[in-house]
Formats: C-alpha cells, sequence, structure tokens
C-alpha cells in the first residue's frame, strides 16, 4: 500500500510538472500563481518523503504513527497556503499579519527542514536551522555579524509567501526546468540508456591500454551528466566498472578513486550538468546557452586529465587493453542504439538553433526519444508499460529531495538576506581576503568544500552561490567565473576527505580503506581542484576573450595539464626522474599561467615560449615512444 501512494504521488507530481512546462493551465484559461504551482509540490513532495523516510527505520510500521500525522499536516498546510494563495501574499505586501498565517508559515517551514533531514540528510537540516535562529537573533549577534531587528510575523509572512525565500529561485527553477530534465535521464535510463552508454565505451576504448578505466570514465561521465547524482551513478555503474579495472590490474583504491571522480564529473559536463547549471542561469540571469559554453572548456580539461593519468598509469604499469572477445562491436551498437544519442542532438538544436525553454527542450526531446522507440525498437524490442511506470517513479523519487533541498536553500537565502548578515558575511570574506585575490580564491575554496560536504548538487550550489560567489564578484571577478569557481568547489566535497561520500559510495563497492579512497581521488582530481583558479585569472578558458585570446589559452591550457599529469604520474613515455617531474610541473605550471601573469612588455612572447617549449616536449616524448614500440 505505501509503494502504491509513493508511485501514485509521484506519477501526479511528474505530470503537474510537465503540464506547467507547457503552460497547459493558460491554455484552459486558469491563471495561477507560480507560488501554487510550487506549494503543491511542496506539498506532494512532504508527503512522499515522510511516508518513504520513516523516522524510526528499525520500526517502520511503529513509526508511521508519527509519520503520517506530520505528513498529514505538512502536506494540508502547504495545500492550504497554495489555495488560498493570493489572499496571503496580499497580506504580506501589505504588511497585514494574521496568525493563521504565521502558523502555516511555522509548519511548512518545520516540515521543510525535517523533510530536507529525511531526504539529503542532517547537514543541510543544521544549516537551515542556524539561518533561521541567526535572522532571528541577527540584532542580538557581535557587531561584525549583526543584522538588522525585524518582527516575527514580518519575518514568517515573508519566508512563505514572497519572491525570494522558499519561493525563490532555486525552488522556482526546479518546478519549471529540473524535474524535466530528470524525466529525461530516467527515460533515458530505463529504456536502455545507460547500458548503451557503456557498451559504446567498450567499443571505443576498450581495446587501448587500460582501456577497462577509459570504460569506466567514460560511461560514468555520460551517465553522471544525466543522473545528476555522483552517488547514485557510483553505485550503479561501479558495480560493473570497478571489478573490471581491478581484474585489468588497477589497484582497488585507483579503480574506486577513478570511479568516484568520474562519476562526480559528469555533473560538470555540458549540457545538461546534473541541472545546476539551470539555476545557476537563473542566478548570474543569462541564457542557458551561455552556461553550457562557459563550462565547455573546464570540463575538457578535467577529463583530460583524468584520461591521462589512466593511460600514463596503464603504460607505467603495463596495463593492457581488454581482449577482443569482451569488446563489444561498435558498428552494431550503434545501429541500435544511436535512438540514444538522438535526444541530446534534439535538446541541443533546441537550446541552440530553435532558442526554446529549456524545460520545453527536455520534453521534446524526450518526446522525440520515445517516438523513436515505438518507431524503430531496439534490437527488436520496444518498451512496455512497466518501462514507463519505472521511468516516472524514478523522477517522482528523484524529484522529491531536489524539491525540498531547493525549498530549504530558498529559505537560507531568504533568512540571511532579510537580516543583512549575508551582508556582513560578504565583508567579512573580502576583509580576510584584504585585496588578495589568490587568498580570497582559497578561503573560498575551502568554505565551498566545507559547506558542500554530505550535500546534493542542487543544494550545494544553491547555497554557495549566495554565501560565496558574491563576494568573489563584489572584488571584480567575472560572474560567470566566480559562479563556476563555486560549483566546482562544491562537487569537489564530494569526493574530498573527510566527508567524500562520492568515495566512500566507491570505497565500499571496491572493499578498500575509505580515506585511502578519498584522499587517492583528490589527487586523480587534481585538475579539478586547479583549472578553477585559472579560469578565474584568465576568463579566455570559458570564451570570454578574443577568438586569439580563447585559442591561445585552450593550447596552453591543454598541454600544461598533459605536463602537470605526466610530472605526477611520474610517467610519459617512460619513467620519469625526480628532476624531469619538477621540470615538467614548472613548465606546466606557466602554461597553465594566463598571458597577464608575465611581464606586460613580453606577455605574449612568454605565453607563446612556454606553448612552443611544452609542445616541443610532448613531441620529444611521443617520438621516443614510438621508437620503443618500434623496437619492440
Amino acid at each position: 500500500m505505501k509503494k502504491i501512494t509513493i508511485n501514485a504521488l509521484g506519477l501526479i507530481l511528474v505530470v503537474l510538472a510537465i503540464l506547467w512546462a507547457f503552460n497547459v493551465q493558460r491554455l484552459f484559461g486558469f491563471n495561477l500563481y507560480k507560488g501554487q504551482y510550487l506549494y503543491v509540490l511542496i506539498a506532494l513532495a512532504t508527503l512522499m518523503v515522510f511516508i518513504s523516510q520513516p523516522l524510526i527505520r528499525s520500526q517502520p510500521r511503529l513509526s508511521l504513527l508519527v509519520d503520517l500525522p506530520l505528513a498529514a499536516l505538512g502536506c494540508l498546510a502547504a495545500l492550504y497556503i497554495a489555495f488560498d494563495f493570493e489572499t496571503l501574499l496580499d497580506q504580506a505586501n501589505l504588511y497585514d499579519f494574521h496568525l493563521s498565517g504565521q502558523v502555516l508559515s511555522v509548519i511548512v517551514i518545520g516540515a521543510l527542514i525535517e523533510g530536507v533531514r529525511r531526504a539529503a540528510g542532517l547537514s543541510l537540516a543544521i544549516i537551515i536551522a542556524v539561518s533561521i535562529a541567526l535572522a532571528v537573533f541577527s540584532a542580538e549577534l557581535p557587531e561584525a555579524l549583526a543584522g538588522r531587528s525585524f518582527r516575527l510575523d514580518s519575518f514568517l509572512y515573508k519566508m512563505a509567501y514572497l519572491d525570494g525565500n522558499i519561493l525563490g529561485a532555486p525552488l522556482a527553477t526546479v518546478g519549471s526546468v529540473v524535474i524535466t530534465f530528470v524525466l529525461m535521464g530516467s527515460v533515458l535510463l530505463a529504456t536502455g540508456g545507460g547500458q548503451f552508454f557503456s557498451n559504446i565505451s567498450a567499443a571505443l576504448f576498450g581495446g587501448a591500454r587500460g582501456g577497462s578505466a577509459k570504460i569506466a570514465v567514460t560511461a560514468s561521465g555520460l551517465f553522471g551528466s544525466i543522473s545528476g547524482s555522483a552517488v547514485a551513478n557510483v553505485i550503479s555503474t561501479g558495480m560493473i566498472t570497478i571489478p573490471m579495472m581491478r581484474k585489468a590490474g588497477y589497484k582497488g583504491e585507483t579503480a574506486a578513486g577513478l570511479e568516484a571522480v568520474a562519476s562526480t564529473g559528469g555533473q560538470l559536463v555540458p549540457p545538461v550538468m546534473g541541472a545546476a547549471a539551470f539555476l545557476m542561469a537563473v542566478t548570474v540571469q543569462v541564457e542557458y546557452s551561455a552556461v553550457v559554453i562557459a563550462a565547455l572548456v573546464p570540463a575538457f580539461l578535467y577529463y583530460l586529465a583524468l584520461f591521462l593519468q589512466i593511460d600514463l598509469i596503464a603504460g607505467r604499469d603495463g596495463i593492457r587493453g581488454l581482449p577482443p572477445e569482451e569488446r563489444p562491436n561498435g558498428r552494431e551498437e550503434l545501429r541500435y542504439g544511436w535512438l540514444f544519442i538522438m535526444p541530446f542532438v534534439v535538446l541541443i538544436a533546441g537550446l541552440f538553433v530553435f532558442a526554446w525553454r529549456p524545460e520545453y527542450a527536455a520534453l521534446v526531446s524526450t518526446g522525440a526519444l520515445i517516438v523513436a522507440l515505438y518507431v524503430f525498437g531496439v534490437k527488436g524490442k520496444r518498451p512496455g508499460l512497466k518501462t514507463w511506470f519505472e521511468a516516472i517513479r524514478d523522477t517522482g523519487a528523484a524529484a522529491v529531495g531536489i524539491i525540498l533541498i531547493a525549498a530549504g536553500a530558498g529559505i537560507v537565502i531568504g533568512a540571511l538576506n532579510t537580516s543583512g548578515i549575508l551582508f556582513k558575511i560578504t565583508e567579512a570574506i573580502i576583509d580576510i581576503g584584504d585585496g588578495n585575490l589568490i587568498l580570497l580564491l582559497l578561503l573560498a575554496a575551502m568554505i565551498c568544500i566545507v559547506l558542500g560536504m554530505g550535500m546534493p548538487t542542487v543544494g550545494v550550489y544553491a547555497l554557495l552561490s549566495t554565501l560565496v560567489a558574491a563576494p568573489l564578484v563584489e572584488l571584480g571577478i567575472d560572474k560567470m567565473a566566480a559562479h563556476l569557481f563555486v560549483l566546482y568547489f562544491g562537487m569537489m566535497s564530494l569526493i574530498t576527505p573527510p566527508v567524500a561520500i562520492a568515495s566512500f559510495a566507491a570505497a565500499s563497492l571496491a572493499q578498500t580503506p575509505a580515506m585511502r579512497t578519498g584522499f587517492e581521488a583528490t589527487r586523480l582530481a587534481w585538475s579539478a581542484y586547479v583549472i578553477p583558479f585559472v579560469f578565474v585569472v584568465n576568463p579566455a578558458l570559458i570564451f570570454n576573450g578574443s577568438a586569439a585570446d580563447i585559442a591561445l589559452a585552450v593550447v596552453r591550457a591543454t598541454i600544461g595539464v598533459w605536463l602537470v599529469t605526466a610530472c605526477i604520474v611520474g610517467y610519459l613515455g617512460k619513467p620519469l626522474g625526480l628532476t624531469r617531474r619538477l621540470a615538467y610541473l614548472l613548465l606546466g605550471a606557466l602554461l597553465l599561467l594566463p598571458k597577464a601573469a608575465y611581464p606586460e612588455s613580453i606577455a605574449l612572447t612568454s605565453a607563446l615560449f612556454t606553448l612552443a617549449l611544452g609542445a616541443a616536449v610532448l613531441a620529444a616524448e611521443h617520438l621516443v615512444l614510438n621508437k620503443k614500440q618500434v623496437a619492440l
């Protein structure tokens, strides 16, 4: 009965999101407030999380005695607000505060905090509660953080009924865009898209040295982009890829670390980017396509460094590719699996050629896939009702957590803004940085990793975009670069000890020590800790600059990443001694530095010289390797 109820509620939630994306309510003459729709989503998500995540997990039936009343209270309060939203909104705007409106606000906020705790863990729930406490008692705080005083009734009305709080950009973006992309990902996975990406990765890279790890990275990166959850990605793909890598000869912690890093990086890969990109577009106030373009080169450098490490470790340790009999036939896979590539083509065309709204593009892409599956089939099979049931069920289950997290993040942003504490935090971070850009960036990176620990993608970005990106922009850093910076370091909290949930999930599959795996993942993901600093000081890497500057920056960064990776692995065609490794590290660092870092009079000359030197080193090592292979 419980499963049926949850599945039915999930179906309603998904259908509502689809109808809202197509503006069906307007076609039938219903002029609904966006807040009404969002509160219906909150009501459904609250009901689902209280039923599906019992308070007493060891005694789920006993727990229902507590869970059902709480679920009913939170759900009914949210539905009442949706029903009487216009009245409550007018009261908030006219400062006509009623006790009933305040009680509804308290119930909804309390239900959201508990719902977030159950769906996303204790850390975000504590942050929400602390932010409310700080706002309420802001006038009593020490002078360095003291905010302005305000009436409690005003605060409660503002939190619940006005834009920028519970009904802020995070929840609005989830309600209008993110759910449709989660649906697209769920349909792809339910109909065999995940298996296709794994098979085509094996066909493309399986025969190369270190082929097993290259398969894992490619499949996990593709899967991670559409799944939006690093941990779910690790568990689903890692069950196959980690044993495969270990069998090929990779150490256990290296195999687990590679899976964790590849799965996490999928959320940084355009065009989907695990849904955080849509929230970023709204926050930065740019078209979604601008976020996609800006993220291209950093994502390329991230996976380039990972692929190079795989290849160089395989060359150093003699790890060969998969034998032919264990590799799928690429042509055969494409013959049937091109259907799973098609929705991405439609999505990109819709976003960049036809300028469709992201949610509309996602639904059209999903519809195109469904039609193609019925017309052509996959290996003679067509999806049945069970497949669509699984896709909608998975979408609803994933959407619950995202909705609650987004609403909770809106509370944090609204509470800190209302009290003025956010301005004081921004001021304090800038003062600590004291005008030193590198010091400020290091401080911001550490804050992002600490605040992001144990939190899902959307919650991480929603929180950090307000608390950390704002001070960076205040200092004159490019707005897009600042927001990408916090997104990258927020994601790195998933693989960085001490709370590296993606690394720990991979370690459990590989049966390796959790902390050792976390540190190995951190080493493998070195580029993700460096590249954000590089594109902040050199915005050409996010396509902000002239064509010549962009081309020079991309080529220099590519060779720089190659050389630094060779230094870390200690191999480039042959084992590298300490002197050579240090030389490659220095040359790679010089290539990663922007042209502006050199003396103005010789900036271009120095940049071109280091580029030529780096290219010459790589060419020389390539010749050495080729000669060895010929001799063998």
